[in-house]
């Protein structure tokens, strides 16, 4: 049987040797939606994009 690939629950991108990201309560992140995360203000327009996803692993609704 295969294993399922593990994919960033942002961008949907596998898991990469080079890009291993952050692991949230069993939720994948990797580490260019890591990145834009870590530097987002209030007033980008992907804020609350990242800050719905967030919630919804919080809430494990992801």
């Amino acid at each position: 049987m295969m294993k399922e690939a593990i994919k960033c629950v942002f961008c949907c991108s596998s898991i990469e040797e080079k890009n291993f990201g952050i692991v949230i309560l069993g939720k994948y992140i990797c580490a260019d939606c890591e990145r834009k995360i870590t530097h987002l203000t209030g007033d980008d327009p992907n804020y609350d994009v990242y800050q719905g996803g967030l919630k919804r692993i919080w809430f494990n609704e992801a």
